[in-house]
């Protein structure tokens, strides 16, 4: 969470998108805040997950931040919301948001560098891989604010790193480092700052190119049937047969059977 101040100039909150083949970089571009996730910014990073989402050129998403800052998470200087009514409004737009993100059907890749702070760790645990830079922070204020942890950190954060580290590391509000984070499972992987994005697009590269049915099932499974083995046996009795007779099976099958790269179209 950052404390904002007015502006010099009004330059308003962008998501940027750029290509990179089937790759789709999404920037968090509010650099003089730092990134914070305000209403205006949470509102065009829905839109744009929600483009992207049905977008058949693209595999695979990048999310970053500019100015070597992924996020400042909330806004203090909008807080508290006005009463009730808006409290309930603000979670309820978070909740869209982190929904959009983790229920993407394609591969995502965070590329932090700086600090990600609060509701924007939550948008971290989310992505399926975790590109670090050195100079990553993952901030927790909320013990030290009086609040509890939001952008599904409870959830998200347990499933990178076991109930026992998420409860230490929710409650003692500390700093962790991108070492700390590669050590805990937060972080899948801690490169040099200025090889973050390039790392976290050829890893998106990579997984843009597997069979794009499959990618949905296992982040569907993960998301809804990891909660027990036996969640886990009834997703695959419900999507394994569908999957069995798609062209994309077929041409997996072949290619191994071939020795080449498969070529999937996604049905």
């Amino acid at each position: 969470m950052t404390r904002s101040s007015p502006r010099a100039v009004d330059v308003p909150p962008r998501v940027r998108i750029e290509r990179t083949g089937a790759v789709a970089v999404v920037t968090l571009d509010d650099e003089r805040r730092r990134n914070v996730l305000g209403a205006e910014l949470r509102t065009r990073l829905r839109a744009v997950l929600a483009e992207l989402a049905v977008d058949p050129a693209v595999g695979a998403v990048v999310l970053t931040g500019a100015g070597g800052c992924f996020s400042g998470g909330g806004d203090l200087a909008s807080m508290p919301p006005a009463g009730p009514a808006e409290s309930a409004a603000r979670m309820a737009e978070v909740a869209g948001l982190v929904l959009e993100l983790a229920s993407l059907e394609k591969p995502v890749v965070a590329a932090v560098t700086g600090p990600a702070a609060g509701v924007a760790v939550g948008l971290v645990c989310c992505c399926d891989v975790v590109v670090a830079g050195e100079s990553a922070r993952f901030l927790f204020p909320f013990t030290r604010l009086g609040l509890a942890p939001d952008g599904g950190l409870v959830h998200s954060l347990t499933q990178r790193t076991g109930a026992a580290r998420a409860r230490r590391i929710l409650l003692e509000a500390a700093p962790v480092d991108a070492a700390t984070a590669l050590e805990t499972g937060l972080a899948d992987h801690v490169v040099p700052d200025r090889e973050v994005l390039d790392a976290a697009v050829a890893r998106a590269g990579e997984l843009a190119g597997r069979a794009p049915l499959a990618v949905a099932a296992v982040k569907r499974g993960i998301r809804e049937a990891s909660g027990s083995l036996e969640d886990a046996l009834a997703f695959e009795r419900e999507h394994q047969p569908a999957l069995f007779g798609t062209s994309d099976f077929l041409e997996g099958k072949q290619s191994f059977f071939d020795r080449r790269v498969p070529s999937f179209s996604g049905c």
